[in-house]
């Protein structure tokens, strides 16, 4: 069985493909950014791996021998196909942006906005990356992250947006049906949905008495909006999630906020991209859009329904 071919150096592959378009060794140096004696020592290789001559040497110019245009041919139909395939890939990599972000946060807030971003930028097409797992932004999985954490990932640029909090939420028909809310202990009336341990603190904040609470919640599901989903379908329960995810459904009235008080959890939802890539077009025009969010966010966000801690939620008539 023969051995298998090897391909020569790529260097010297491309140093003959540039010669064989010119025509001469100087030409060549001068576009590839060579010496002629650096071009000729590479012609030379590459005839010495082959076992034949691959041009004939004149006193001005070089030309192609048989068997050298013959491989010319096929090396510059090989380098367009390359470059063509490099070209497309960059052109696909430049026009798409993916955004790697918590599923909640995608659906609840990063969605429903994300397309006021994409009338700005008509050109960029934006791919939203909602797994649970962190993704290698340095790898290039993604080209932008919005995490939630203390700040703190190696290589990458982190700018802060908003904080982390929780507070009790109440679907209306709930409301309507089993108020008044007039202190953070009538909550207790309600099955409570969401992790016992935020329920605690932000009862001990909002000024009720923890101590009162149950030893688990009624339900603790995976998601926030799965747990917001629960509370509306039973009826009779408050959930004990981030007003920031639900703030559409606050504003439209779907879900109450009896109490301004919102208990933070020491962390906060940050803006991360590589630090390498900061300058890159769409990564740059996505932070500029993102990093007015919290602005934006903070003058249109809706109102509990009373604004001082201990001012109820009475029932609707």
């Amino acid at each position: 069985m023969p051995a298998p071919f090897r391909l020569p150096p790529i260097n010297a592959i491309r140093v003959f493909e540039t010669a064989a378009r010119l025509g001469n060794f100087t030409r060549t140096g001068d576009a590839l950014g060579m010496t002629q004696a650096a071009v000729s020592y590479q012609i030379k290789l590459l005839e010495d791996r082959l076992g034949f001559a691959l041009f004939e040497r004149k006193a001005r110019h070089v030309e192609l021998t048989a068997r050298g245009a013959q491989l010319a041919k096929g090396t510059t139909e090989a380098f367009r196909l390359l470059e063509r395939t490099f070209r497309d890939v960059r052109e696909a990599r430049d026009s798409v942006l993916t955004i790697t972000a918590l599923p909640t946060f995608c659906s609840n807030w990063l969605v429903p906005r994300i397309g006021s971003f994409q009338m700005d930028n008509p050109e960029l097409a934006v791919r939203i990356d909602s797994r649970p797992d962190l993704v290698d932004i340095r790898a290039g999985d993604a080209d932008i992250g919005i995490r939630l954490g203390d700040g703190s990932w190696p290589g990458l640029e982190a700018r802060r947006l908003f904080d982390d909090t929780a507070t009790a939420l109440i679907p209306a028909r709930t409301a309507g049906r089993h108020g008044p809310f007039t202190t953070p202990d009538d909550l207790l009336r309600l099955r409570l949905i969401g992790p016992m341990n935020w329920w605690c603190d932000w009862m001990s904040g909002a000024g009720g008495d923890a101590s009162r609470l149950p030893e688990r919640p009624h339900l603790e599901l995976e998601t926030q909006t799965m747990e917001v989903a629960a509370a509306i379908a039973a009826g009779d329960a408050a959930v004990m999630v981030s007003p920031l995810y639900f703030a559409e459904q606050i504003a439209a009235g779907s879900l109450i906020q009896p109490f301004t008080h919102e208990t933070g959890h020491g962390e906060g939802h940050w803006l991360v991209f590589d630090k390498a890539r900061a300058k890159e077009p769409k990564i740059a025009a996505f932070v500029q859009w993102m990093l007015f969010q919290p602005m934006a966010f903070c003058l249109n966000r809706p109102q509990p329904a009373f604004p001082q801690d201990g001012e109820g939620l009475t029932p609707q008539p």
